[in-house]
């Protein structure tokens, strides 16, 4: 189960930042991106999951650039959030390899359980801050941002503990 939605993850990742700039005319930058996300479907195929950080950070440096160009922001969080996807499934299937075949299911619903929820709030974040504009200084914005990290990892600990 983890394979396949790992290739739609990559394919799709691909596909968005390629429209995106294929739609606003930079056809050879687009054309540069869908041989990137080529490259990365054929390494994970080959085997070669040490570039999967690679094609992470690419991938993610491409979407900030996709920013600043001026595309749609929900292109460039879908692409991002898609890289993001394939490269902790890309993870988590490596260490599924030596597992018995019954214990890969639990292992697969949980794994999938933590990533809809943090994916999910995540989302619901960026949707709260589009809708709700707050004036705030940089030390209360910190604060806020450091109560919010450790509260996702507290409860990604506490869904962790109970597998």
């Amino acid at each position: 189960m983890t394979r396949p939605i790992l290739y739609v993850s990559i394919l799709v990742c691909t596909g968005v930042l390629t429209f995106s700039l294929a739609a606003s005319g930079r056809i050879p930058y687009a054309v540069v991106i869908a041989l990137l996300g080529a490259a990365w479907l054929v390494l994970h195929v080959r085997g070669k999951i040490r570039f999967a950080w690679i094609a992470f950070v690419l991938f993610s440096l491409i979407s900030l650039l996709l920013t600043w160009f001026g595309t749609s922001h929900w292109f460039v969080l879908t692409g991002l959030l898609m890289s993001l996807l394939a490269w902790d499934l890309t993870i988590f299937e490596a260490k599924l390899h030596n597992i018995p075949v019954e214990d890969v299911r639990k292992m697969e619903t949980a794994h999938f359980t933590r990533l809809a929820l943090v994916i999910g709030l995540g989302l619901a974040g960026i949707l709260a801050a589009g809708f709700i504009q707050v004036n705030l200084t940089f030390g209360v914005a910190i604060i806020l941002v450091l109560l919010g990290i450790w509260g996702v990892s507290t409860l990604v600990y506490r869904l962790r503990g109970r597998e």
